[in-house]
């Protein structure tokens, strides 16, 4: 490794400071300039292609954000420190996150997202900030980087980004699949719904119930999910174990086949579901209370699952939050939300169609977690030198 050299990352990089147009004024919003925070990056996802909000050309030219080029890196500096992701076309950004652009001849964009990615708990532990975690300009400059030679740096980075890429695009077709299934559910249950479906309460009814207690005694270990773990009907992270030892615990939700769970906090639209394709997952896993469960009969089960993940679902759930520092809904405000009752044939017939799209979903991420994890297992090997590829001078 003597051709690497030990150099402060501050220069090798170029780093970037975002801005945010005045929120009170209507000029400077819905427009057609994306602009990032971190609710668009904050996942295992490489790869950021769009964003929730937009600015106009006079919102941008009126605030201090600035415009990041397609292949910059994002991170996010204060709250949830160290998201970050690589953007797919130009996006302008707010002021708690850093664009970051490699010099050229010097680093590439490619390896410096793969050496922040494997150096977040180095980066964690330098930030700066009482009440919360921050990131920084001088934060860079503390990081020491060891810096191969520029065909080095990018024959590692194509390596980890050939494995990033299929993660990309499986997620990418798991999207399509839903949204398939989405538009399936509207077809059938709320374009063409038949005049003679009655209305019923979502938790008293003979779709579902709601699951209100906690797991059974027992002693072992589980993993613990809270609704960050969870991005798009996937599990992005599993590392947290809660070990029991003969104790029950109200405070965790015990997953059960054919059961749906969604964030109870209002605007966030985070659903999972465990059918027939999970049934490995369902006895390892313990859920935070910052879900609601349903449990579904065989026939309901996908006809409440694209329910609980439709828009308008959100809307309900929304209307009826409650509490004024965190608020969530409660278990009464979900058996009272109105859902129409389809005839068993039709909920069975529904099934046969949607189901062929969730069993590719459900491979698509055990794909995934597969990928991942040889990614994960790769990073700090190829990073540190310890695996040294094969490379054009």
């Amino acid at each position: 490794m003597s051709e690497w050299k030990e150099v402060r990352l501050g220069n090798c990089i170029e780093v970037i400071g975002g801005g945010t147009p005045k929120t009170k004024n209507p000029e400077y919003w819905n427009g057609s300039i994306p602009w990032l925070s971190v609710v668009d990056f904050n996942s295992d996802d490489k790869y950021v292609y769009d964003t929730e909000k937009k600015i106009t050309q006079l919102g941008f030219n009126k605030s201090s954000t600035k415009l990041l080029q397609k292949n910059d890196i994002i991170i996010s500096a204060r709250g949830t420190v160290g998201a970050m992701a690589i953007l797919k076309k130009e996006m302008a950004f707010n002021q708690s996150c850093y664009g970051i652009r490699a010099l050229k001849d010097i680093s590439t964009n490619n390896f410096v997202y793969y050496f922040l990615k494997n150096s977040l708990t180095n980066l964690k532990q330098i930030s700066h900030g009482a009440v919360f975690d921050t990131i920084t300009r001088n934060t860079f400059n503390e990081i020491t980087i060891s810096l191969p030679p520029l065909p080095e740096q990018k024959a590692i980075a194509e390596v980890l980004s050939s494995l990033d890429d299929k993660i990309d695009l499986l997620g990418r077709q798991n999207k399509t699949l839903e949204e398939m299934a989405e538009t399936l559910f509207r077809q059938w249950f709320i374009e063409e719904r038949d005049e003679s479906w009655e209305d019923v309460s979502l938790g008293d009814s003979s779709l579902c119930k709601i699951i209100g207690s906690g797991i059974d005694v027992f002693e072992g270990e589980k993993i613990y999910l809270a609704t960050a773990d969870i991005q798009e009907n996937k599990i992005v992270n599993r590392n947290t174990i809660i070990k029991y030892n003969k104790k029950p615990s109200r405070a965790n939700m015990q997953p059960v086949v054919h059961s749906v769970w969604f964030a109870k906090k209002g605007g966030v639209r985070k659903v999972i579901m465990f059918d027939r394709n999970t049934l490995d997952d369902t006895e390892s896993l313990i859920l935070s209370t910052g879900f609601s469960g349903l449990k579904t009969t065989v026939k309901s089960h996908y006809y409440i699952w694209c329910f609980i993940y439709s828009r308008e679902f959100q809307e309900l759930k929304d209307n009826l939050l409650s509490g004024s520092v965190q608020p969530d809904i409660n278990n009464d405000g979900i058996r009272n939300i109105v859902i129409a009752r389809p005839s068993d044939k039709t909920l069975v017939d529904f099934n046969e169609v949607v189901y062929p799209l969730f069993r590719k979903i459900s491979k698509n991420n055990k794909s995934v977690g597969i990928l991942m994890n040889l990614r994960d297992t790769l990073l700090p090997k190829l990073i540190s030198g310890e695996v040294r590829l094969k490379y054009g001078k």
